[in-house]
C-alpha cells in the first residue's frame, strides 16, 4: 500500500512539472549553426536556392562553396543530384548556408 502511494505521489509530481516547463511547447528558437547532407533536388540560380532533402536552403554572396578538396566553387557548379554537406542557420523560411561543401559530383544516367 505505501509502494503504491509513493509511486502516485512521484507522478503527480511529474505531471505538475511537465505542466509549469512546457518543455517541448516553446515557440522561441534560438539560432544556431545546422548541418546535414544530401543530395540537391533542385537548383533556382535566379532566385538563389536549392533544394535538398525537400529543405529550401538559401545562398548569399557570402556562402562559402568548395570541393571535398577544398577549391573553391560557385553556385554555377551546383548540379542536381550532386550530394553536398552543408552548414547553415536554421530560420523559418528555410536553412541559410554559410558554407556548402560538394562530396560528390553528380552521376549521368546512360
Amino acid at each position: 500500500m505505501k509502494l503504491r502511494k509513493i509511486l502516485l505521489l512521484k507522478l503527480i509530481i511529474l505531471f505538475i512539472t511537465l505542466a509549469l516547463c512546457h518543455p517541448g511547447f516553446s515557440q522561441v528558437r534560438k539560432a544556431g549553426i545546422t548541418s546535414f547532407s544530401g543530395v540537391i533536388d533542385s537548383v533556382r540560380q535566379d532566385s538563389k536556392f536549392i533544394v535538398v532533402n525537400e529543405r529550401r536552403v538559401f545562398i548569399s554572396p557570402n556562402t562559402k562553396i568548395t570541393s571535398k578538396w577544398g577549391s573553391t566553387l560557385s553556385i554555377n557548379d551546383l548540379k542536381i543530384r550532386q550530394h553536398i554537406a552543408i552548414q547553415g542557420v536554421q530560420k523559418p523560411d528555410g536553412i541559410h548556408a554559410k558554407k556548402i561543401t560538394v562530396i560528390k559530383t553528380a552521376q549521368t544516367k546512360p
